[in-house]
């Protein structure tokens, strides 16, 4: 029976949703507003609501994880991945339906190569496809920088159509679609509701898959004994 191999991550974030989490931080980190007295303000990005008042400097955004569906329409049939890290072997398997060359949230192919350098291929079972759902939230206090948070959310994070997201734990390019958003303004309790928050709820979807097994070793067969027996 193949032995499991304990993969060699690459990535800063291994792992199923720790990868896709990451990812989405990163594509958030880096939006930016203007005002009258600073001509740039960066929104900072929590995972969650923020608890300390001292970590709530307006705008920024929140993430939270609100649910995982099984993709059916992305199942395939039933099959067994291989991989080998044989640069000749490896080129003669790729297009094939059985090849795959990264272990999703964890390996890109220099971490399959790593983890395959010992054995002739390296195999693991189908894998789940599944969607990923999360509620991204931006507050601000003033409406020009609810204005241009909207604007750039729709025009360059999360575009209508085309959207992706890269995940460089396993070097893949994933769907990111912008599912619904909403405007959810408020009075905040915290300042006694004499101020506004400007709340833009967005839904957003990541493709993703879920391994069932680990990489296991698969030795090439190198000789075939046939015995014919009479009878």
């Amino acid at each position: 029976m193949a032995d499991s191999i304990a993969p060699h991550p690459v990535g800063p974030h291994p792992g199923f949703l720790l990868a896709e989490d990451a990812a989405l931080k990163r594509r958030l980190s880096n939006i930016t507003v203007t005002d009258n007295r600073n001509s740039e303000r960066l929104a900072k990005v929590f995972f969650g609501y923020p608890t300390e008042e001292s970590e709530k400097f307006y705008p920024f955004i929140t993430i939270d994880m609100i649910d995982i569906n099984f993709a059916s329409e992305r199942q395939h049939s039933e099959v067994e991945y291989y991989y080998s890290a044989d640069p000749i072997t490896k080129e003669r398997m790729k297009g094939r339906p059985d090849y795959i060359d990264y272990f999703p949230s964890e390996l890109d192919e220099a971490g399959m190569d790593s983890t395959a350098a010992s054995s002739a291929y390296v195999r693991m079972d189908q894998v789940v496809p599944v969607d990923i759902l999360y509620q991204v939230t931006t507050y601000c206090r003033v409406p020009r920088h609810d204005i241009e948070m909207q604007a750039k959310m729709l025009r360059r994070v999360f575009p209508l159509r085309r959207g992706f997201i890269e995940i460089p734990e396993d070097g893949t390019i994933r769907r990111c679609d912008l599912v619904d958003w909403r405007a959810s303004n408020l009075l905040d309790q915290e300042a006694g509701y004499k101020k506004r928050t400007f709340r833009k709820v967005y839904t957003v979807r990541i493709n993703a898959e879920i391994p069932q097994s680990d990489l296991r070793r698969a030795e090439q067969v190198t000789d075939v004994n046939v015995g014919l027996e009479e009878k």
